[in-house]
C-alpha cells in the first residue's frame, strides 16, 4: 500500500482536476440513470467545477456551512441535463437525498453534504487511484509493444 500512499501524496495538488475528470467520466457513463449515486456524483461534479485547488484532507474537514461557501451550487435542471433524465424524476430523487442528508438544498442551489463526503470520498479516491494504476499499466503494455 505504500505506492497508494505515495500516489495520494502526488495527486494532492491536482485533486480537484482529477476528481473532475473522474466525475465527468462517471456522469457520462451514468447517462439516463437516476440512481442516488449517479445524482450525488453529478452534484459533486458541478460543485467542484472550476474550483481553486484544495487538498484531500481539507475536503474531509468541511462541514455543511463551509461546503455552501466554498463549492459551486448547482440546480435540478443542470443535473437533469447532465444525466439526461427528466427534471421531475431528478427533483423527486433529490427530495429523498435531501431528507437523507446526502445533499444540501439552499436558496443558492444544491450541494453534496458533509455526510456524503465523509461516506464517499475515500471510495472515490480509491477508484481514482485504480484508474491511474490501470492507465499506467496500459501505457507500459503499449510501450513494450512499440
Amino acid at each position: 500500500m505504500p505506492q497508494s500512499t505515495d500516489l495520494i501524496s502526488s495527486i494532492q495538488d491536482q485533486f480537484v482536476d482529477i476528481i473532475e475528470v473522474y466525475a465527468n467520466y462517471f456522469v457520462k457513463l451514468s447517462a439516463k440513470n437516476h440512481s442516488p449515486k449517479n445524482i450525488t456524483v453529478a452534484v459533486f461534479k458541478a460543485n467542484i467545477e472550476n474550483l481553486e485547488k484544495f487538498k484531500i484532507k481539507e475536503l474531509k474537514k468541511l462541514n455543511d456551512k463551509d461546503i455552501e461557501k466554498k463549492f459551486n451550487p448547482t440546480s435540478i435542471n443542470y443535473i437533469s441535463r447532465s444525466l439526461d433524465v427528466p427534471r421531475e424524476t431528478i427533483r423527486r430523487n433529490i427530495l429523498t437525498l435531501v431528507d437523507n442528508s446526502e445533499l444540501i438544498r439552499s436558496d443558492e442551489g444544491l450541494f453534496v453534504s458533509e455526510k456524503w463526503i465523509k461516506k464517499n470520498i475515500d471510495k472515490i479516491i480509491s477508484e481514482v487511484i485504480d484508474l491511474i494504476d490501470k492507465s499506467n499499466d496500459l501505457t507500459k503494455k503499449i510501450d513494450r509493444k512499440s
